[in-house]
Protein backbone atom coordinates (compact mmCIF):
# COMPACT_ATOMS: atom_id res chain seq x y z
CA UNK A 1 0.00 0.00 0.00
CA UNK A 2 2.79 2.41 0.88
CA UNK A 3 4.46 1.87 -2.49
CA UNK A 4 1.23 2.74 -4.30
CA UNK A 5 1.00 5.94 -2.30
CA UNK A 6 4.51 6.90 -3.31
CA UNK A 7 4.06 6.47 -7.07
CA UNK A 8 3.39 10.15 -7.65
CA UNK A 9 6.36 11.34 -5.57
CA UNK A 10 9.55 12.39 -7.28
CA UNK A 11 11.51 10.47 -4.68
CA UNK A 12 9.33 7.37 -4.86
CA UNK A 13 12.29 4.98 -4.67
CA UNK A 14 13.49 6.52 -1.41
CA UNK A 15 10.06 6.63 0.18
CA UNK A 16 9.45 3.01 -0.79
CA UNK A 17 12.84 2.05 0.66
CA UNK A 18 11.89 3.73 3.95
CA UNK A 19 8.53 1.95 3.97
CA UNK A 20 10.16 -1.43 3.26
CA UNK A 21 12.65 -0.83 6.07
CA UNK A 22 9.87 0.05 8.50
CA UNK A 23 7.69 -2.89 7.44
CA UNK A 24 10.53 -5.40 7.92
CA UNK A 25 11.00 -4.13 11.47
CA UNK A 26 7.26 -4.36 12.05
CA UNK A 27 7.39 -8.01 10.97
CA UNK A 28 10.40 -8.67 13.20
CA UNK A 29 8.50 -7.29 16.19
CA UNK A 30 5.44 -9.35 15.26
CA UNK A 31 7.42 -12.61 15.07
CA UNK A 32 9.15 -11.87 18.38
CA UNK A 33 5.74 -11.32 19.96
CA UNK A 34 4.36 -14.50 18.38
CA UNK A 35 7.30 -16.45 19.79
CA UNK A 36 6.48 -15.21 23.28
CA UNK A 37 2.80 -16.03 22.80
CA UNK A 38 3.61 -19.52 21.52
CA UNK A 39 5.74 -20.13 24.61
CA UNK A 40 3.17 -18.70 27.04
CA UNK A 41 0.33 -20.53 25.32
CA UNK A 42 2.13 -23.86 25.27
CA UNK A 43 2.45 -24.02 21.49
CA UNK A 44 6.15 -24.83 21.32
CA UNK A 45 5.54 -26.77 18.11
CA UNK A 46 5.25 -23.40 16.34
CA UNK A 47 8.64 -22.18 17.61
CA UNK A 48 10.81 -23.56 14.81
CA UNK A 49 8.60 -22.09 12.07
CA UNK A 50 8.37 -18.74 13.82
CA UNK A 51 12.13 -18.63 14.36
CA UNK A 52 12.75 -19.44 10.70
CA UNK A 53 10.43 -16.63 9.63
CA UNK A 54 12.04 -14.25 12.11
CA UNK A 55 15.49 -15.03 10.70
CA UNK A 56 14.24 -14.35 7.16
CA UNK A 57 12.81 -10.98 8.20
CA UNK A 58 15.99 -10.08 10.06
CA UNK A 59 18.07 -10.98 7.01
CA UNK A 60 15.89 -8.81 4.77
CA UNK A 61 16.04 -5.92 7.24
CA UNK A 62 19.82 -6.24 7.28
CA UNK A 63 19.97 -6.27 3.47
CA UNK A 64 17.80 -3.16 3.30
CA UNK A 65 19.99 -1.46 5.89
CA UNK A 66 23.17 -2.37 4.02
CA UNK A 67 21.78 -1.15 0.69
CA UNK A 68 20.05 2.09 1.71
CA UNK A 69 23.20 4.14 1.14
CA UNK A 70 23.61 2.75 -2.38
CA UNK A 71 19.95 3.36 -3.24
CA UNK A 72 20.13 6.90 -1.88
CA UNK A 73 23.38 7.66 -3.70
CA UNK A 74 22.04 6.26 -6.96
CA UNK A 75 18.84 8.31 -6.59
CA UNK A 76 20.88 11.47 -5.95
CA UNK A 77 23.07 10.78 -9.00
CA UNK A 78 20.08 10.25 -11.27
CA UNK A 79 18.38 13.36 -9.91
CA UNK A 80 21.52 15.41 -10.53
CA UNK A 81 21.60 14.15 -14.11
CA UNK A 82 17.96 15.15 -14.58
CA UNK A 83 16.84 11.54 -14.76
CA UNK A 84 14.43 9.56 -12.60
CA UNK A 85 14.67 6.24 -10.81
CA UNK A 86 11.40 5.12 -12.36
CA UNK A 87 11.43 2.34 -14.89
Amino acid sequence: MAAMGHTMAGDEILKSSFANFAFEHFEIAAYKSLLILSEVGGHESATSVLLANLKEEEAMAQWLDENLAAVTTRFASLKEEGRTAKV
